[in-house]
Order: structure tokens, then sequence, then C-alpha cells
């Protein structure tokens, strides 16, 4: 089966990110990238900004360099609330322009900012005009210094209502807060999850209960198979041992959508 990854970090200089994959011992290199994507049958990865930090539009120039070196991936830059000027808009769209993004995300959370803070307003609308996904960062955060409150989901179904034409993804689907999650995808039909990190490293028996019951309630509240993605979120967690993981947490007859179809749609990678 042909696997997208919508969630991959690919800035292979992030001491944060490093640091990580080396104590959890997760291979973390650009060889290790192309390693895992031939080992897996990944055909695609939606690659993300890893440093939520970087001005607008974040790690851009990284990211597309990367698409030039391997047509797999697919970049999509981050907006920091701080460079939201109608110079750093531009910015964006020129790139949206050339094809040269797939897609923008926002980091609620790691930043002190809600979703829907007026700030982010030209950039949804963006999204909308070139038919884009937004992904939010939505739950949980790396790191204990960050305010989850700005991360919550619910603050999703106020801009996914105000904007119609934007598609907007739920980065790791709210997790903890997967029921509140799969009410706006249940609501709206402009809001969509990716399944990335529901755990950290390489998931283990544990990880797996909690994992499968949680998106189990997701895929039958919602009814909607078709508005969620696969990702890892990696180096947070192993590709190989989070698609079992994933394989195991959805129905095989909807395999095809989840690990392919969806991102393949969403993202119009064309593959």
């Amino acid at each position: 089966m042909k696997i997208i990854d919508a969630h991959v970090h690919t800035n292979f200089r992030h001491r944060g990110a490093a640091e990580f994959s080396k104590e959890k011992k997760i291979p973390f290199s650009w060889d290790d990238l192309q390693h895992q994507l031939d080992q897996h049958n990944v055909v695609g990865a939606v690659i993300i900004t890893t440093d939520h930090d970087d001005p607008t539009p974040g790690e851009a120039a990284l990211l597309t360099s990367q698409r030039k070196q391997d047509a797999r991936l697919f970049p999509v830059c981050s907006i920091h609330p701080d460079n939201t000027s109608r110079a750093d808009v531009h910015k964006v769209e020129q790139l949206l322009q050339t094809g040269k993004l797939f897609g923008i995300k926002i980091f609620p959370g790691y930043h002190p900012v809600y979703p829907s803070d007026k700030r982010y307003h030209a950039f949804y609308e963006l999204a909308g005009k070139y038919e884009v996904p937004v992904i939010v960062h939505t739950g949980d955060t790396f790191g204990s210094h960050h305010l989850v409150k700005y991360a919550h989901p619910l603050d999703v179904d106020e801009i996914a209502v105000k904007f119609p034409q934007t598609t907007f993804i739920l980065a790791h689907l709210g997790n903890p807060w997967v029921r509140d999650a799969a009410e706006l995808v249940y609501k709206n039909e402009n809001v969509y999850a990716d399944l990335s990190a529901f755990c950290l490293s390489h998931p283990g028996r544990h990880d797996l209960q909690r994992i499968v019951h949680d998106i189990t309630f997701a895929l039958n509240y919602s009814g909607r198979p078709d508005k969620f993605l696969f990702g890892t979120d990696w180096p947070l967690v192993g590709i190989g041992s989070y698609i079992d993981v994933i394989k195991k947490a959805i129905p095989r007859k909807h395999h095809q959508q989840v690990f392919f179809e969806n991102a393949n749609r969403v993202f119009k990678m064309g593959l």
C-alpha cells in the first residue's frame, strides 16, 4: 500500500529535534529520511516547519530547496503571529502563486495566540484563494513551558465558520481533546484532522490501547473516514512503528483513504 505521511519535520539542524531523536534512537538526517520513505513505501510527505520561532514564512527556503532534491516532499511554511504585516502576506502569496507551497501552518500553544486571532485572517483568506489547507497545531505541546489553552481545538470552530472556503487540518486530532476535535470534524465540512504524534518515540503496548480507543471514537462519531490523514510527526515518533499502530486503529476498509487518498486530495499532490 502506498502511504502519504502528512506530518514530517525536516530541519536536521534544529537542536530540539536532533537532541530528542538522538536520545530516543530515532535516526534523523537527510539520508535517514530517504531510507524511511523508501522502506515504508511513503510516496509523499508533507514537510512542515520545525522551528516555530522562525519569521513568516517559516523555513520556506529550506523546505522548498528540499523539494527540489526529492519530489516526494511537499512543503508547508509556518506563520509567526508577530510577522503578519502586508509584506509578510505578500511573501506567502508569492510562494503560493508559484506552487512552491502546499499549505500553511500555525502553532497556537507554542505561540500564546488563539487560531481565531485577527492577525492570521489574511493568511486564511490566502489559503482559501489558492486552495491549500491550513494546518493548526492542536492539543499537547512538545515542552512544558508552552500554554496549551491556546491549542485547544474548539477555537478552530470560529475560523472554520468564518472562512468556509478554507480547509483546516487539526494536527494531532487535538490530542488529548479528541472528543472536541471529533465534533469539529463532524460539524464543519472544511475541518479535517491528522493522526500524528498520539505518542512519542517508539509506540509501546501501553500506547496502542489508548490510540485505538481515541481514534475509533473519532471515526465513529464523525462518520467521516474521508477526513482523517495519516501522519507521524517524525522524528518525534518512528515512521515504521507508527504506521503499524495506526493500521491497528483504522479499520482495514478505510486504510486506502486514511493512509493515501485523503492527503493526496487535500494537499493536491497529484500522486
